[in-house]
């Protein structure tokens, strides 16, 4: 079976994740706890975009920094997510096998519809 990388493991993730023909990923995308490994992007099935971080769910939460996000247009593009209730505008996804979260989020709000999965909540499967 093919190794399972961490976000960390890439020396310049924005670049050695991302296929430079179409900006699309070049790795599955897992779930990224280490015990679980539940599917949630199939290689090929999302493009690298800059947008807001992931606003914490309280004050106490420290919210990531993170500007890079793999985005689906389609809800139906994911083999597996979970989604929140939605909080205010926005809809938090997590793993839909062991629910760790939130990896993205889904402003209900932005036309055309987007899905975004934070770059870093995330670990990445290479497939021939």
């Amino acid at each position: 079976m093919a190794e399972i990388s961490k976000f960390t493991a890439f020396a310049t993730p924005t670049t050695d994740l991302v296929d430079a023909t179409n900006n699309t990923n070049l790795y599955d995308i897992l779930c990224p706890r280490d015990n679980c490994r539940c599917l949630v992007l199939r290689k090929g099935a999302a493009t690298l975009v800059k947008r807001d971080p992931i606003k914490p769910l309280d004050e106490s939460d420290v919210p990531s920094t993170n500007e890079h996000f793999w985005h689906v247009g389609d809800m139906m593009d994911f083999d597996n997510v979970g989604f929140s209730k939605t909080v205010g505008d926005t809809k938090f996804l997590s793993c839909a096998d062991c629910d760790v979260g939130p990896l993205g989020y889904h402003n209900i709000a932005h036309q055309p519809k987007e899905y975004l999965i934070s770059i870093d909540c995330a670990r990445y499967r290479p497939r021939n």
